[in-house]
């Protein structure tokens, strides 16, 4: 994640990218270019090919009130993201404690937490779109316009999130020294955290726990969008 949105008045930074600035992630300063030329830049002729498909669809089946199931998927939904706010809450105490503290294992259970929400997220995405599909004609296009951006996206998706770990390793190396010094002063605030040095690992968690948290949201953004499609389209057709 090089690049953030255009600082002008009026527009804020997603909190992911705040979060990804205060950890010391290099940010661009100038504005983006427009939606339609970023999105030019993803789409291969491959990807245009399948997103005229996408525009052109048209379901085989009339497709019947799928309310109920529309439903599901948003108790699904709030259930999941309970469940995995629960889990990330929870970062680090797992880490068996040694005496010398090491990345490594932090990494690897934020990363463990992060593929849970990936997957949780994808799954989710899949339930909404084959409920759209069952639904009616204009709901089944838009789940295939989902799938032809989703698809398009996704190298490009997983580029950008593959930083974050980068940055959380960065983090922890700028808070150990920390330890270090609570060593040898133990009752001396530190002037990189501004609390008790022995406190540097609680901040380093909750940093990383902040930035998965704000993670989750970004990849159940696409999801809650399809769902207030199913569920405008629900209303409209009552």
């Amino acid at each position: 994640m090089t690049q953030s949105p255009s600082n002008s008045a009026g527009v804020a930074q997603p909190r992911l990218l705040q979060l990804l600035a205060h950890s010391g992630a290099p940010l661009a300063d100038d504005p983006l270019p427009c939606c339609g030329e970023r999105l030019g830049r993803l789409f291969g002729l491959s990807d245009t090919l399948i997103l005229d498909s996408a525009i052109a669809f048209r379901a085989r089946q009339p497709g019947m009130d799928q309310g109920s199931a529309i439903e599901r998927v948003i108790q699904e939904l709030a259930n999941t993201r309970r469940a995995l706010i629960g889990k990330i809450s929870s970062y680090g105490s797992e880490v068996e404690p040694t005496d010398s503290v090491d990345f490594e294992p932090y990494l690897n259970a934020w990363l463990a937490l992060q593929r849970r929400v990936i997957a949780a997220s994808r799954q989710l995405r899949d339930k909404a779109r084959k409920v759209m599909k069952d639904h009616n004609q204009n709901l089944a296009r838009l789940a295939e316009l989902d799938s032809a951006f989703d698809h398009a996206m996704a190298g490009y998706t997983s580029q950008c999130f593959s930083h974050i770990p980068k940055v959380l390793e960065q983090r922890f190396q700028a808070l150990f020294p920390a330890l270090l010094q609570a060593q040898q002063t133990p009752s001396e605030p530190s002037r990189e955290t501004g609390s008790a040095p022995g406190d540097w690992l609680n901040r380093y968690c909750e940093e990383a726990q902040n930035l998965l948290f704000a993670e989750l949201d970004v990849r159940l953004e696409p999801v809650l969008g399809l769902l207030e499609a199913c569920h405008n389209e629900v209303t409209i057709s009552s």
